[in-house]
Formats: structure tokens, C-alpha cells, sequence
């Protein structure tokens, strides 16, 4: 087991871009730590520098002061080139505790049994929470400018939207997950559609992790293209920066799934990442 210093997550964040999208959570994560954003999370991988295992996990002495979502459900982000390297890194002594809630987000669905297996070692109860599509874009030649007169009522969101965003996140409603969002819009690109009045009717925002999130039209301003504005403005503001642009969409979602296809981003065919529970709530 070695826990990466400064260097080494550079570095890290290199290797990483070369294995998406299997790494895109993790390297999210590292792209975020290595430009100073304010999350506290500790990388650890199998080895170094020939990893074949890394993940991303909450600090366990700060998670305390960390009173967000991430935090309550004790998130861990991990890359696995293989079933058996992810095996050995999660049983490794020390690395995980496995009495504890803890959420494994972006598990490769093909090496799932090898953290059954595991957990059952435990004796740890599991859950399956859902299967996504890592959706990811690679042109901006893709993306059509939408048939709309809204982008003068285009902008970022701020803190004081955040209740509004919590009230209507699947995984919102808590303290903890308006802290999110807070962190969220205070640290990272946010955009949104007003109305008249200046009240946001549509958003679109980025998590720790980096990827696109969020996204939200309430229901009496739906199928007027709010959505494809907001994906598309993003995107093209962080490809001009080089950044990678990519989504989960859950498995069903299916206006998701079909509105970013439309605007050009696909997914790998054999790859779905998946979240796994460790422990009930």
C-alpha cells in the first residue's frame, strides 16, 4: 500500500488520462487535489510507480469536518486494471473499515464479484445502488448551437441557489448533500437558466470529482431546450481549457442518456461503473 504525495499524484493524474474512461472518477479527483480545491482526501495506491490499483477516499481523522455528502457516505473512488489487483488493494490492513458505511463509487461492473467475495470474507452486507453509463465527449465539433433565445439569461449559479438545487437532487434533501452543492458552486463551474425574474429554472453543475452533474429543468419549462444549452455551453468552456468532459448517467435514465448522446458523447460498450454499497445506512 503507498499513499501519494505531491509528486506522485501528478503523476498519478498523467497515468490516468491515458486510462479512461475506466479512470475517469479518480482522475477527476487528482485533476481537482493537484489544483488546490479543498476536499480532503487521501489517494492510495497497490504500488508505485507501476500501479495497477489506486483509490480515493476521505481522510478518516477529518471526516468529521467534511459534513457533505461525500463525507456521510464515506465515498471511496477507485480505478482496478484487473479484478485482482482491486481485491488486494481493498484487503489491504488498515485501508478500508469494513463495519462502517462506506459507498464504492465507479467499481468496474466486470470486477465486482472479486469485491463480493471480499465483502462476504468480511462478513460485510452489500448492496448494489446502480449501474451508470460514463459518458464522455472528445469533440466540440459535436455540439450544435441550440435553437434558442435564452443566452442572455445564462449564469453561474451561487450559494443561494443551493437550497433550490438540494430540494431537487435524487440524493438530496439533507444538510449534508446542501453542503454539497455549496462546495459544489463555490469551488467549481456551475451554469444555470433564469427566468424573467432571475429565479433559476434549469441547472447544470460539476462535483469534486469533475464530472457534469446536476442537471435539472423543472417540469413547466421542460422540452424547451434548456438542457441542451446548458450541456453545451459547459462543455465547450472546459474543452477550450483542455479539460475532459464526462457525465454519469444512470442505467434507465433514459431522457439523460439520450440527450447526451444527441450532443456527441458516447460510452465505452463493455464498461459500466458501478456503485456499491458496504453496510446499510
Amino acid at each position: 500500500m503507498y499513499v501519494l504525495g505531491t509528486e506522485e499524484l501528478k503523476s498519478a493524474e498523467h497515468i490516468l488520462r491515458g486510462l479512461f474512461p475506466e479512470s475517469l472518477r479518480v482522475y477527476g479527483c487528482l485533476y481537482n487535489i493537484n489544483r488546490g480545491k479543498p476536499y480532503n482526501w487521501e489517494v492510495i495506491s497497490d504500488s508505485w510507480p507501476d500501479f495497477r490499483a489506486i483509490i480515493c477516499k476521505p481522510k478518516l481523522q477529518s471526516r468529521q469536518d467534511y459534513q457533505d455528502r461525500e463525507g456521510d457516505c464515506n465515498m471511496c473512488h477507485i480505478y482496478a486494471k484487473d479484478k485482482e489487483s482491486l481485491q488486494n488493494l481493498l484487503g489491504t490492513s488498515g485501508l478500508l473499515d469494513w463495519s462502517q458505511f462506506t459507498l464504492l463509487a465507479g467499481v468496474d461492473g466486470k470486477h465486482l464479484d472479486a469485491v463480493k467475495e471480499l465483502a462476504a470474507c468480511k462478513n460485510t452486507p452489500t448492496k448494489m445502488q446502480g449501474f451508470m453509463f460514463a459518458m464522455t465527449l472528445e469533440d466540440s465539433n459535436h455540439l450544435k448551437d441550440p435553437e434558442s433565445d435564452l443566452a442572455s439569461r445564462l449564469k453561474p449559479l451561487t450559494t443561494a441557489h443551493a437550497e433550490l438545487v438540494n430540494s431537487t437532487w435524487k440524493y438530496g434533501s439533507s444538510k449534508c448533500s446542501y453542503n454539497s452543492i455549496v462546495s459544489y458552486i463555490s469551488n467549481y463551474p456551475s451554469l444555470c437558466v433564469t427566468a424573467e425574474d432571475g429565479t433559476p429554472v434549469s441547472w447544470l453543475l460539476m462535483s469534486h470529482h469533475g464530472t457534469l452533474g446536476l442537471l435539472y429543468t423543472s417540469p413547466e419549462h421542460r422540452r424547451k431546450g434548456h438542457a441542451r444549452l446548458l450541456v453545451t455551453t459547459m462543455a465547450r468552456a472546459l474543452l477550450e481549457q483542455g479539460r475532459p468532459i464526462y457525465a454519469f448517467v444512470e442505467e434507465g435514465n433514459n431522457p439523460s442518456y439520450s440527450l447526451f448522446t444527441s450532443l456527441g458523447f458516447s460510452h465505452k460498450p463493455d464498461f459500466r461503473p458501478v456503485w456499491f454499497q458496504l453496510n446499510p445506512r
